[in-house]
């Protein structure tokens, strides 16, 4: 009998384990996605139940759908960050599209629809404005999305350089930034004033801070990628929810993800004396030169399923 009781306690000892790391991940997980959700209504403005709402990332192909409720109002939740177009139809009225939807790490982006009566064939297609005001939360943030990544020069390929761009950040140079072999390079930046060890840093969900420094850092306690692997990345200055532990910002980060088209990039970041300023009272530049080659490659590995 005590044989049979100790094969028994194995199996269940492990489901216990993967349900409870499921369990932490999934919280830890929510910046890393959003929500669209809004109202479908008709023509006059009444309220449309039983819509069936379809949101496509058009990277992907992912697929997810809603149905409106009594008060017409739907929401399509756990969506990755990317760019969508979401569809709403319903027999009686035309079919509305609106597409160009930015969804940014932890938003909650509103889409409302307009059915017109008509033929469920008939297709009435909107292109979405970005928001001057986000309505559905109060935190103060600012995203730095791909095209700055890609675009604003970097020293160094750290993409925590770029947190400068949101208002009110400064970086401290004091006692608290680290340079050595051990930790690599480590500059940490305070906000509204705010203590420079009181940030936290997420990269998919998962806190990236070292026990050391409280920072990632770029030698071998390194836990930083680079730039290039990098999405886009939020900074949280203020007011922001109760799932983030960090008393200072959040620097709320996603890696890249392929899509159905074969991209990819090369490119040669080059610094040389030549272009430097002569600093007075020397009457030339010291020799310099640093070149940086890199590239990347994403696509298919099976299309709308699986991709590198």
């Amino acid at each position: 009998m005590l044989e049979i009781r100790k094969h028994r306690f194995v199996p269940s000892f492990v489901l216990a384990t993967v349900l409870f790391a499921l369990a932490e991940a999934y919280p830890a997980a929510q910046g890393t996605i959003g929500s669209i959700l809004g109202t479908v209504s008709d023509s006059s403005g009444s309220v449309i139940p039983g819509a069936t709402v379809t949101a496509r990332n058009t990277g992907t192909g992912a697929i997810q759908l809603a149905t409106t409720d009594a008060q017409g109002r739907y929401r399509i939740p756990v969506l990755p960050v990317g760019d969508y177009e979401v569809q709403t139809e319903l027999s009686g009225f035309q079919t509305v599209v609106h597409t160009g939807i930015r969804l940014s790490a932890g938003a909650d982006v509103v889409v409302d629809f307009k059915m017109p009566i008509g033929q469920i064939s008939e297709l009435l297609t909107v292109t979405a404005e970005v928001p001057l005001v986000n309505t559905t939360s109060a935190s103060l943030g600012t995203v730095v999305d791909p095209t700055q990544i890609r675009e604003l020069p970097l020293n160094g390929r750290n993409f925590e350089e770029l947190v400068l761009v949101a208002p009110g950040v400064n970086v401290s140079r004091g006692a608290g930034s680290q340079r050595n072999a051990f930790t690599g390079k480590q500059e940490y930046w305070t906000v509204s004033g705010s203590r420079p060890n009181g940030q936290e840093i997420l990269m998919d969900g998962t806190n990236i801070q070292t026990y050391q420094n409280r920072g990632t850092g770029t030698g071998i306690l390194g836990t930083s990628l680079g730039v290039d692997a990098i999405g886009e990345f939020q900074i949280l200055t203020n007011t922001y929810g109760a799932q983030y532990g960090g008393n200072g910002s959040v620097l709320n980060s996603v890696t890249r993800s392929g899509t159905n088209a074969l991209h990819g990039s090369l490119y040669e970041f080059t610094r040389n004396s030549k272009f430097d300023s002569v600093q007075w009272p020397a009457t030339t530049t010291q020799p310099f030169w640093k070149h940086q080659y890199g590239g990347t490659l994403g696509g298919p590995v099976k299309t709308d399923k699986l991709f590198f």
